[in-house]
């Protein structure tokens, strides 16, 4: 067999495990609450190619995300987005900071092309010290610094002035603020893409949206930089169906706005629910919330009952993160730990 390159070669595939479930909070999905049932295309002629420019799609973008639609550049799902970005801009050996664990496949996309992912321990209470991240960036030279706001898997928020901090000290590298689940903060800092031409912002309509399955996300920053990154971008990346059910749940952002106050609104209930029962939780900006259970083996123990969440291990302690579902999903969830707890004492 010809072996792939070393770099690769190294790398795990990556599966998704198909459990059955009677209640999915693993993958901080959105609720289908914009297309549940379904949506008509008039004039549809799949034997064309769609626009690989994805113009109507952005024009309805850049209603939402408050810019001019020549500042964004649509991807198939912010990931390969990412994936354009670290190869346009890396050799073999540049470096790429992070805070970690984060985004997993930041590393992977480093791999791929032979750059060195670096990532930057949290602080014991799980913050970021945006100094610590600064100071490693500018000591390593690196090519492109990360960082994932919320953060992934945490749900911590840095501020928006740790973030220009971050961008006033680290001229000489590109910063992508991956901003996936800014929707649940309000902490966005797209107003700032023309002020520093070295920032790249990475949005997606797979979380506040609901629309994981359409593959939808964008990367917003000033003309000069999209311009130069469209270079390297795949063409007709974006296929037909998704660009059209992605504008149509566009002109819908009176009920997106609805369903993101609801999220916070479970987000909170859910955490009291789990302090209640002895759950140390973190706080988060998030449609999850990042957890230490008060009991072993929490993640196995739901997924034997049907109820899937996500299990993150960190300095040899285990955590949980898990999905803001819908009431109904988050009351069998609590009543399920509440069975657990019970066993447990």
């Amino acid at each position: 067999m010809i072996k792939l390159k070393p770099s690769v070669e190294k790398l795990q595939a990556y599966f998704v495990n198909d459990i059955p479930y009677r209640v999915k909070l693993d993958e901080n999905e959105g609720s289908n609450y914009l297309l549940k049932d379904g949506f008509k295309i008039d004039n549809f002629q799949p034997n064309l190619y769609p626009d690989s420019d994805s113009k109507v799609l952005r024009d309805k973008m850049s209603v939402y995300y408050g810019c001019k639609a020549d500042n964004i550049m649509v991807g198939n799902g912010s990931s390969e987005i990412i994936n354009t970005v670290i190869n346009a801009y890396c050799d073999k050996g540049d470096k790429v900071m992070s805070f970690a664990p984060s985004f997993s496949m930041y590393q992977t996309y480093c791999d791929l092309c032979g750059a060195e992912y670096v990532g930057i321990e949290y602080e014991k209470d799980y913050t970021q010290n945006i100094d610590k991240l600064i100071a490693a960036a500018n000591e390593n030279n690196s090519k492109i610094v990360i960082l994932c706001n919320p953060n992934n898997p945490t749900g911590l928020l840095s501020t928006r002035e740790e973030v220009l901090k971050l961008l006033n000290n680290v001229k000489n590298s590109l910063v992508i603020l991956d901003e996936a689940y800014v929707d649940f903060s309000e902490n966005s800092v797209i107003d700032l893409i023309d002020e520093y031409e070295n920032l790249v912002i990475m949005r997606t309509m797979s979380k506040a949206f609901g629309l994981a399955g359409l593959r939808v996300g964008a990367m917003i920053a000033n003309e000069e930089t999209i311009n130069y990154i469209w270079k390297v971008k795949a063409p007709y990346n974006i296929n037909i169906l998704s660009q059209y059910a992605a504008e149509q749940a566009l002109d819908n952002l009176d009920r997106v706005n609805d369903y993101i106050k609801e999220v916070k609104m479970l987000r909170k209930e859910l955490s009291e629910s789990l302090k209640k029962l002895n759950f140390t939780v973190y706080d988060s900006g998030a449609n999850f919330i990042f957890v230490k259970a008060p009991v072993d083996n929490l993640f196995e123990k739901l997924m034997s009952c049907g109820v899937l969440i996500r299990k993150v291990k960190y300095n040899e302690e285990i955590y949980n993160r898990i999905t803001v579902g819908t009431k109904e999903e988050n009351d069998i969830l609590v009543q399920e730990i509440k069975n657990i707890v019970g066993e447990s004492i």
